[in-house]
């Protein structure tokens, strides 16, 4: 979706009866669009360079969310599910392949967590995903109304990804009609009956069609031991950020050869170990300039404090991955003219 020129990057968001809500937004920051979507604790991190562009779309009704959230460039996501909640998700267009806990994740991958699982994603080159949140308290209910017993294996094994054509066809259709005729007329949730049918048609969907699909229907999985090896190196990165971290050190920390540890980075996330932490340090030095004053703090200090000690390196390193000067950063956020901006179109 291009948005139009000079359009908000802040939610515009219609308030309903009885709690209901549509809220649509755009973003031009990978963290700006974290902090957005509702009731959810996120962060996201861009991996690959180019200026972001994101848009998302979402409807709130009966303990219920449905939303479509598209991005343009790679990022790692990591949240955690809510308490109560099964989250749904499939994407609905996506440029090359992504990775979930391990789950390889393609246009036929159906992604399913259960309330409280840690999450994280790693988006490919561009992603248009679609997904529900849905009290988990509800769907046992509604499963013991229904069939008079508890939840379908399929479901309440969820924490996996399921790799299947035709469930991931008609999960993504099913959503896609819920939010596109919610955003077509919004004011349709001022009405109990079209809230409870809502409500009714996305559990009914969910246990009938997920619930009956065969365990060997699971997507391929990155090995346990990988994905143990990668979280351990993104702590021990992030706990020494703003610090030089040889890759020797590094291994020798992890206990693996800088073959293995290479392999994984590539294998799970797309990248090496050494761009990977100097992506985390440029959006640790974007998140810091974003929120400073340029009368109080200069782009040399902000980007000192992250390890970066060549100043017109890292100028030209943080321009190839956010399209913008870092200077351009810190004024912006003043509402400061910039120096000097390329055009640039908002996404689709």
């Amino acid at each position: 979706m291009i948005s139009p020129p000079g359009s908000p990057t802040a939610p515009s968001s219609l308030q309903l009866s009885d709690g209901a809500s549509f809220t649509e937004y755009w973003a031009e920051d990978a963290e700006e669009q974290s902090r957005y979507l509702s009731g959810w604790d996120q962060r996201y991190e861009q991996l690959s360079p180019g200026p972001f562009r994101g848009h998302t779309s979402e409807v709130q009704f009966s303990k219920l969310q449905v939303f479509r959230e598209r991005s343009n460039c790679s990022l790692q996501e990591t949240c955690s599910v809510r308490k109560d909640a099964l989250v749904i998700g499939v994407p609905v267009a996506l440029e090359g392949l992504g990775w979930c806990n391990g789950w390889a994740l393609d246009g036929d991958t159906l992604l399913l967590h259960r309330p409280g699982d840690d999450v994280l994603l790693r988006t490919p080159a561009s992603l248009d995903l679609i997904a529900v949140s849905l009290p988990w308290s509800d769907l046992v209910h509604h499963a013991r109304a229904i069939n008079g017993d508890e939840l379908p294996a399929a479901i309440s094994r969820s924490g996996q990804a399921l790799h299947d054509p035709a469930l991931a066809r008609e999960i993504r259709s099913f959503l896609l009609s819920v939010l596109d005729s919610i955003s077509a007329s919004p004011a349709i949730l001022n009405y109990a009956a079209v809230r409870q049918g809502l409500k009714e048609g996305v559990l009914n969907t969910v246990i009938s069609v997920i619930g009956n699909a065969p365990p060997q229907n699971a997507a391929p999985r990155t090995s346990k031991g990988r994905q143990a090896l990668i979280l351990r190196a993104m702590d021990y990165m992030r706990s020494r950020i703003g610090e030089p971290i040889p890759i020797t050190d590094l291994c020798a920390a992890l206990c693996v050869s800088q073959r293995t540890l290479q392999y994984c980075f590539e294998e799970v996330l797309q990248t090496n170990p050494v761009a990977y932490l100097k992506a985390l340090r440029l959006n640790g030095v974007r998140k810091e300039l974003k929120r400073g004053r340029p009368a109080e703090i200069t782009v040399q200090d902000i980007a000192a404090r992250w390890g970066f000690w060549h100043l017109s390196r890292f100028a030209q390193e943080y321009r190839l991955m956010f399209g913008e000067l870092p200077s351009d950063t810190l004024r912006s956020e003043r509402g400061l003219p910039p120096a000097a901006r390329p055009a640039t179109e908002r996404p689709h």
